[in-house]
């Protein structure tokens, strides 16, 4: 399915093109409208993992309360137009070929959702195969092999959660598990399949306490250090795709409550992509970013569907900006081989290098709003003295102008929820309304 990328991108319409520019072909009026803007190729994301509390593959009620819950949000995305890569891993394709007769029924889950041009189902893995917790003896290729059981047939071979360096955790090091996976590789479970990657990505530090988030695209050296894997091999066989600030832009459970709003993900989402704008273009641009579902958590987020349906709504004027632009990670591969066929050519860029803005004002040279948040209003400081001031709500409808306040806005009227506050010049600041 991903060899017909050309296909998908026409679909909805926003093309890819090398360097900064960007093509956005308004299918409705037939125009054409060229924007210099360095794009985001931005996607959701989720994975399952072999300890979700869910019991997936052996109790079919378990099943069952996932299952519609991922649905509808495979419907959502369907409906927008957005991308998706569903990563799966043993325990819940075991689930899709016990309680959907997976491998004879064509409209099961896996393989009606691998069917749309707006997502494609990859394997997420922890390989363990020794007896005891979080036991899973399935490695990537018996992955491939239990989802082409289920009717995915997969053009890219994508690595999806994988420990990208050695690294020590007190007594124990544990070895980076992606290299090995760079010439065909046997399954355990299936020993006779055999199994080669091409994409690796989510790549992830024991606890997530390093992981590697860095915006890109590039051929990874090795695999015994963070400085190896950031190292690009012209002559490699695995292309890493980066996440970028993934930690900063999806929802996240700690404790049973969010660290992340709906309004703050995209609020973060929108200041990445903001930022982005602000720093030196090179010819090898490519930003990399995505939304990061944990499948245990969706259970947990009422509404999730509609929550995501109002991510993709307010991100949809930076897409019609030629901001961003919706790409799968076989998208994201087949646009950049096809934009720099030099094998020299690579993308790295860290995330550290993106500052979100998180602090309770906002201040560039002489200009600081306070305070933020606020029920009330926010002042700007005496330096400031504005020939422009809008404000805008998530979706990029202007709620105040110049004409309604000079060095102070009045939030009262306005409805909770996040905004964004231009001043003359300088870069847009989030305002939240509490």
């Amino acid at each position: 399915m991903l060899n017909t990328w050309n296909s998908k991108f026409s679909m909805n319409c926003n093309p890819g093109l090398p360097g900064m520019f960007i093509v956005l072909w308004f299918c409705m009026s037939g125009s054409i409208i060229l924007t210099a803007q360095t794009p985001l190729y931005f996607n959701i994301i989720s994975h399952n993992e072999s300890s979700d509390p869910l019991d997936y593959d052996g109790n079919q009620a378990d099943y069952n309360t996932i299952r519609p819950l991922v649905n509808a949000l495979c419907d959502t995305i369907i409906a927008k137009q957005a991308r998706y890569n569903m990563q799966v891993d043993a325990n819940f394709i075991r689930g899709v070929l016990q309680w959907e007769d997976g491998s004879t029924n064509p409209s099961n889950l896996l393989e009606w959702a691998h069917n749309s041009p707006f997502i494609d189902v990859d394997g997420h893995n922890h390989f363990i195969p020794k007896p005891g917790p979080g036991y899973n003896p399935y490695n990537f290729t018996d992955l491939a092999h239990l989802l082409d059981s289920c009717g995915v047939h997969l053009t890219h071979h994508t690595l999806g959660g994988v420990t990208y360096a050695d690294t020590v955790v007190g007594n124990v090091t544990l070895v980076e598990n992606w290299t090995q996976y760079t010439t065909p590789k046997a399954g355990y479970s299936f020993p006779d399949v055999f199994w080669q990657a091409d994409i690796v990505w989510g790549t992830a530090s024991p606890g997530h306490v390093a992981d590697y988030t860095h915006f890109g695209i590039w051929k990874p050296a090795g695999g015994s250090s963070p400085t190896q894997f950031g190292t690009h091999d012209p002559n490699g066989v695995i292309t890493h795709i980066g996440g970028g600030c993934k930690e900063d832009v999806g929802y996240i459970l700690v404790n049973g409550k969010l660290t992340h709003s709906t309004d703050e993900v995209i609020a973060n989402i929108k200041q990445v992509v903001d930022d982005i704008q602000q720093i030196p273009p090179s010819s090898n641009d490519f930003y990399t970013m995505n939304m990061l579902i944990n499948f245990r958590d969706i259970p947990e987020i009422p509404k999730f569907a509609d929550s995501i349906a109002r991510i993709i709504d307010g991100l949809q004027p930076d897409v019609e900006a030629g901001k961003i632009i919706w790409a799968t990670l076989g998208e994201k591969y087949d646009l950049w081989y096809a934009q720099h066929p030099d094998p020299n050519d690579y993308f790295n860029y860290d995330c550290a290098d993106i500052v979100l803005s998180t602090d309770e004002g906002f201040a560039t040279e002489d200009l600081t709003v306070y305070p933020n948040p606020t029920s009330g209003t926010i002042w700007f400081n005496d330096g400031c003295s504005p020939e422009q001031v809008l404000l805008f709500d998530m979706l990029g409808r202007t709620v105040k102008s110049s004409v309604d306040f000079s060095n102070q806005i009045d939030l009262t009227g306005l409805v909770k929820g996040v905004y964004f506050l231009k001043i003359d010049n300088y870069p847009p600041v989030k305002v939240i309304r509490n």
